[in-house]
């Protein structure tokens, strides 16, 4: 099966929306409440959440902007792109949620679909606070579990302006009887080369937060209590998952090591709420909510100038923790090959982003393929587990887990090991 994608415009929840699938995923977009992602799926799992108090509802550039205050927010949930850094001391700083322009406003949009790819372009009016115009472009192609946000800030302004692109997915924290889920967590590798993981942004250090030194890996564990956290993350990925189901939704973004990042230099930060839960300002949380949010470098504009940044979601069923992530699959148990008597049991445990087929490649020092093992189906509704023994030549330099396509194309390597490093 090839899942083609297509996209077409919809009713979604009382609102105009624009859906996009390939028969693996889907996605609906709301252009005309902040250019949103409102749902996200792969196969019956839907990662995102939505307010079901505002469901359908529009309301005035007026009833937006309110007072101001972060307690009379109109939520919707979903994922959206704001500016940063956030703050309220200056032109510099982006003073929201709320904002009517930017994460509540009517954005126009344009449909694209090919023979290979499905994709909505949502735009923002134009912004003279920030100065900013925000472009949302989402996109997806065939036979993949994996959704490309091409997101762009334009100065619409007469001045210079100085912004990070903030992408803020709000995932969905509840057990089906719509009761907390304290088994859902955010995975985020941290820097070895700073003094501290992460960085409290607002609460205290928690339970939540809990960093495995050997690995130098943080894990937030939600627990529905209200802080944030900001970690320089230059693995350029991080990844939740819902331990209750069995999925995972993983998130890549370039990394740029000699550039400026705002909150002294996050490029991932997670937020969590609850409703009734203690906050050290007024908040009215409307569910269960942990955000992932990945943020790009600050980007200087000119008047007219455009800074263009790509973040990459791909889902998959798969256990938890997540420990590495690919262009082509999440590591839960790292590929592991025993070698006896020229023996080799090999090992390990994924998540896939492509419906196809997985093979194993043995190669010899000069990187030529000396024989392949076929280990099935690979899909990203379905773990990936590899436990098989194959016979190792004299020659066998590596071994290279990869992920063939429908038509059999290799989308990628999953995961490679020398055996000498397992024996």
């Amino acid at each position: 099966m090839r899942y083609l994608p297509f996209v077409e415009e919809i009713p979604f929840q009382g609102w105009d929306g624009v859906y996009l699938s390939n028969g693996l995923i889907y996605a609906v977009c709301v252009p005309e409440i902040g250019g949103r992602l409102m749902q996200f799926s792969l196969g019956p799992h839907d990662y995102l959440f939505m307010n079901p108090e505002l469901l359908g509802k529009c309301f005035s550039y007026e009833e937006h902007a309110g007072d101001g205050e972060l307690i009379n927010w109109k939520n919707y949930g979903g994922d959206k792109t704001w500016p940063a850094p956030q703050g309220w001391d200056g032109e510099g700083q982006w003073p929201g949620p709320p904002d009517p322009v930017l994460d509540s406003g009517r954005y126009t949009f344009e449909t694209s679909q090919g023979d290979e790819v499905a994709s909505v372009a949502m735009t923002s009016p134009p912004d003279e606070r920030s100065g900013l115009r925000i472009r949302r472009a989402i996109s997806l192609g065939r036979g993949s579990s994996r959704l490309q946000l091409d997101l762009s800030f334009e100065n619409i302004s007469g001045r210079a302006i100085r912004w990070s692109i903030w992408d803020v997915a709000q995932l969905a924290c509840s057990t089906v009887a719509g009761k907390l889920n304290d088994d859902c967590w955010l995975y985020i590798p941290t820097d070895p080369k700073r003094e501290r993981p992460y960085e409290i942004m607002f609460g205290d250090d928690n339970e939540q937060y809990q960093l495995d030194a050997e690995s130098g890996l943080l894990a937030v564990r939600y627990q529905g209590i209200v802080g944030k956290i900001g970690a320089h993350s230059p693995a350029g990925w991080t990844a939740f998952a819902d331990r209750q189901s069995g999925f995972a939704l993983c998130m890549q973004f370039p990394y740029e090591p000699d550039a400026e990042y705002p909150d002294d230099g996050a490029t991932v930060e997670c937020w969590t709420e609850s409703p009734g839960a203690p906050s050290p300002i007024p908040i009215s949380s409307p569910g269960y909510i942990l955000e992932a949010e990945v943020l790009s470098p600050l980007y200087a504009l000119d008047p007219g100038q455009i800074a263009d940044y790509g973040v990459t979601w791909s889902a998959a069923y798969c256990p938890a923790p997540i420990v590495d992530v690919t262009d082509v699959g999440c590591v839960h148990q790292p590929l592991s090959v025993d070698v006896n008597d020229g023996w080799a049991r090999i090992q390990g445990v994924f998540g896939c982003f492509h419906a196809g087929r997985a093979e194993l490649e043995c190669l010899d020092e000069a990187g030529d393929v000396l024989s392949r093992i076929d280990l099935g189906p690979a899909s990203p509704l379905a773990t990936l587990n590899v436990d098989t023994v194959a016979r190792l030549g004299d020659r066998t330099s590596r071994m290279s887990l990869n992920i063939l396509d429908a038509d059999g194309t290799c989308a990628g390597t999953l995961a490679s090991i020398l055996p000498a490093e397992s024996t």
